[in-house]
Parts: structure tokens; C-alpha cells; sequence
């Protein structure tokens, strides 16, 4: 019998190994062996994924249904690198060598290129009423936020979040959007007890924030575009369009150009369609000095949150041949008021949009649903 139930939990243990294998590793630069932190990492042409931590390490589970594809790593500065998984999949670990961005033109040509690109994104941002979804619209949204405070475990939450948009991108802007963007969180799970409003609070709203298109800010502000340095990454195929990719940064790190009050450091890249200046995907990096808990765009007398560094995405993809929000993430690390290093990640997956919803009053700061087993044990997350 003991033989028997050997041999059967070999056999499931390895049918468990055959379903779920990771890839692991380090981005690093090329040249300095340096780690690359925050590193966007996926399954091309889908939203699985993960990113690199502070020093470049990073872990990524694999389903059967992505084995044989490929896979991309984006770090701004760096080129963009695209490897086999079933290659990756043969290693223990893998040593991921990015190189640094590099342009081989003149001075001359540096200065014609730069004002391209501006003609570029000012064309891009001008056109985002034309391109994408107008008002009203509404999401149905998968969110999902974890966040772990020294070796203390890890705390998780998912919910199902109901957006609506009256005006959509018709006239993107900071104040439209905060007007007319209301949401509800109608299903929630979560890993741990909420008895007080701090647990009870997500970081849905400050995520929602950073749909750069939507709220048309920072490099797509015809007035602040030329407080940035633009190069051109590349010309490549995303998501098969073909895209220019813009790489930006600017001393003028501010609220106006960040989107974060006390920030020091940003650098980002564009993706933008050849097709008809479609934004497809916004990604940077973002370094503060401090941050305001309850969202980086506020002042903050205190230090509850310092020595801030985080990495967000947006991405965008057409309904029904207008373009909208797709999926956002954002991962931050900082120390908190005990010095302790705190992980902080969350993603939004747009499920569903619809025209025309019912429209919702107000914001749910606070999420207070109850816990549906059924509804989850239901509910396919997306990939």
C-alpha cells in the first residue's frame, strides 16, 4: 500500500511539474552586469506577465497554453529583447542581457529626429477624441493588489470593479476625468481581515490615474512637450501594429510632468501606431523622494511612504474599432515610517466594455462587498 501511495503522489507530482513550469533569472545590462529593475516581462501578444524587482531578479510561471510562445522583456534605456520560452523553459536559470539604447546619427540629425517626434506625439495626443471610445462608456474590470511589508506574509486582495466613463476620451483631460470617471467595486476576496478603513482602501483610483491617454497629461500636454528629451527606440511590431517607439524623459521632474508630487526622476516610453498615431502602450519609471498613501499626486506633511520607486504600464486595444483602456499595472517599493521595505503591486484588467452603461454615482474608495465563493470559485481570471 505505502509503495502504491508512493507511486501515485510521484505520478501527480509530476503532472503537476508538467502543468506549471517557471522561468527564472536576472535581467542585466549587457555591458555592466548590472541588474535592470523593474523590467516589463510577457507572453507576447497577451497581458501575462510579470516585472523584474529591484536588483533584476524575477520568476515567471508558465501554463501549458504559453510554452510555446515568445517572450519579451522592455526596460527604458534598453532594447527590447524577444526569446523563445520553450528555450528559456530548458534552464534553471537565465541570465537575460539587455543592451543599452544607442543612436549612431549626428548631432544634425539628433536635433531633425527630436522635432519628428514632437510632430509625432503633439499628432498622437491631438488625435486621441478621433481614435479612441467616446463617452458614455463602462468597464467591467478584474483588479488585483498585493502588498508585503518586510517578511511580514504577504497581503492579497482581488475584486471586480464597474467603471463608467460619461464622457470617455472625447475631451481627455485631469479635471474630465476626475468629473465623469465613477466606479463601484461590486466583488471582492482578500487574504486577511479588514476591521478598519486603511485595510479597506484600494489603490483602485490612484491606478486609474495613470491612463495617460485619458487624462491626456504630462508628455501628451502640448504645453510641457517641449520640457522633454525624446529618442527614437525603435520602429518594431507591437501587438501587430507597427509602431514607433519613443523613449522620453525630462528634468522637469514635477506634478505637471509626472503625475507625482515629489518626484525626482522619470523615464518613459511610448508606443505609438504608424497606422493612424493610435497610443498603444505607456510605460515609465518613476523615482519620488516621498509619496502621500492615499495618492501620489497629493502633499504630504508626513513620511509615511519615502525613498518611493515604482514602474507603471498602460496599455490599450480597439473595441469595436475604437481604441480604450486595456490594462494597467503599477509596481512600487518604498520604506515605510519603521524603515521597513514595502512591495506594493497592483493590475487592472479591463474584462468587458460596454456603451451606454447605467450610470454610477460617486467612487468606492473603500471596498466593503462580501466575500461571494461561489462568484469566485466561478470566475476565470484573466491571463
Amino acid at each position: 500500500m505505502r509503495i502504491l501511495f508512493l507511486s501515485l503522489f510521484l505520478f501527480l507530482s509530476s503532472v503537476t511539474w508538467a502543468q506549471v513550469q517557471s522561468v527564472k533569472g536576472r535581467v542585466v545590462d549587457a555591458s555592466t552586469q548590472d541588474g535592470i529593475a523593474y523590467t516589463n516581462i510577457g507572453v507576447e501578444g497577451t497581458f501575462y506577465g510579470t516585472a523584474s524587482d529591484a536588483e533584476g531578479f524575477f520568476e515567471l510561471k508558465v501554463p501549458d497554453e504559453f510554452k510555446k510562445e515568445q517572450l519579451f522583456f522592455s526596460a527604458v534605456g534598453y532594447e527590447n529583447l524577444v526569446l523563445s520560452i520553450p528555450e528559456l523553459l530548458k534552464k534553471s536559470f537565465s541570465s537575460i542581457q539587455l543592451k543599452e539604447q544607442t543612436y549612431s546619427i549626428d548631432d544634425v540629425n539628433v536635433a531633425a529626429q527630436s522635432r519628428v517626434l514632437f510632430r509625432v506625439i503633439k499628432s498622437a495626443s491631438n488625435k486621441i477624441p478621433e481614435n479612441f471610445q467616446k463617452g458614455p462608456i463602462g468597464y467591467q474590470v478584474y483588479y488585483s493588489e498585493s502588498k508585503q511589508i518586510g517578511n511580514d506574509p504577504e497581503q492579497k486582495r482581488e475584486a471586480i470593479v464597474e467603471m463608467t466613463d460619461e464622457t470617455g476620451y472625447s475631451s481627455p483631460s485631469i479635471t474630465d476625468g476626475f468629473k465623469n470617471r465613477n466606479f463601484q467595486v461590486t466583488e471582492v476576496k482578500r487574504n486577511f481581515e479588514s476591521y478598519s478603513i486603511p485595510s479597506g482602501k484600494t489603490g483602485f483610483e490612484e491606478l486609474s490615474e495613470m491612463d495617460l491617454v485619458r487624462l491626456a497629461n504630462g508628455i501628451l500636454d502640448d504645453d510641457l512637450l517641449n520640457d522633454y528629451d525624446l529618442q527614437l527606440e525603435n520602429v518594431s511590431q507591437f501587438n501587430g501594429d507597427s509602431v514607433w517607439i519613443i523613449s522620453y524623459k525630462t528634468h522637469e521632474a514635477n506634478l505637471a510632468h509626472t503625475g507625482d508630487y515629489y518626484a525626482t526622476q522619470l523615464d518613459g516610453k511610448l508606443y505609438i501606431s504608424q497606422n493612424n498615431y493610435e497610443i498603444l502602450r505607456n510605460e515609465c519609471v518613476i523615482k519620488s523622494s516621498k509619496n502621500n498613501p492615499h495618492n501620489r499626486s497629493l502633499a504630504s506633511n508626513r513620511n509615511e511612504q519615502t525613498q518611493v520607486n515604482y514602474h507603471l504600464t498602460a496599455t490599450y486595444k480597439p473595441f469595436e474599432g475604437k481604441y480604450a483602456l486595456s490594462y494597467l499595472d503599477c509596481d512600487k517599493t518604498y520604506l515605510d515610517t519603521q524603515n521597513r521595505t514595502v512591495s506594493y503591486s497592483r493590475k487592472a484588467s479591463v474584462l468587458s466594455l460596454t456603451k451606454n452603461p447605467k450610470r454610477l454615482a460617486g467612487k468606492d474608495y473603500f471596498e466593503n462587498a462580501e466575500y461571494v465563493a461561489d462568484f469566485w470559485n466561478s470566475f476565470k481570471r484573466p491571463q
